[in-house]
């Protein structure tokens, strides 16, 4: 027994080192953790919500903006068409003597500039439809994005 070595050291610096150890296990910094992934997720799902509701924004708008060019181009037949009875009438009223071009030429004027104006209203639906699609394929490559990073 000769052989064994002894060392006397004081007990008090190891209790505290194990109190201490205690109390960082006590303060659990797993909670904060736990409570800091929550938000996370919780952001995170909002954010989804977001995407989603923009997503679906953007559909309906495109499916409202799909729908105006046929709305335009019903408009402008009708318009053609009120023309033709507007010449009609003119010509019946002046008693089957055709009006001079003088009359009507301020009616087709500005029957000319609505023509004009709404094809260029249609023109520019055309323009925002586009953009809209842009849009909604830079949306879905970024909502793809996302979810592709949560998931790993």
């Amino acid at each position: 027994m000769s052989d064994e070595e002894y060392e006397v050291i004081p007990t008090s610096p190891i209790r505290r080192i194990e109190k201490r150890l205690e109390r960082v296990e006590d303060t659990s910094s797993t909670s904060q953790v736990q409570k800091l992934m929550e938000q996370v997720i919780e952001l995170i799902k909002s954010n989804q919500r977001i995407i989603d509701d923009v997503v679906k924004a953007n559909a309906e708008l495109r499916d409202e903006l799909a729908k105006v060019p046929g709305k335009i181009d019903k408009l402008l037949g009708t318009m053609t068409d009120f023309m033709e009875i507007l010449k009609e009438a003119s010509q019946e009223e002046a008693g089957g003597a055709a009006i001079g071009p003088e009359v009507m030429k301020p009616l087709a004027d500005k029957l000319g500039e609505l023509v004009e104006q709404n094809k260029k209203s249609l023109e520019s639906s055309g323009t925002m439809l586009t953009a809209l699609e842009t849009i909604d394929k830079r949306l879905k490559r970024l909502y793809l994005g996302i979810s592709g990073m949560y998931r790993r």
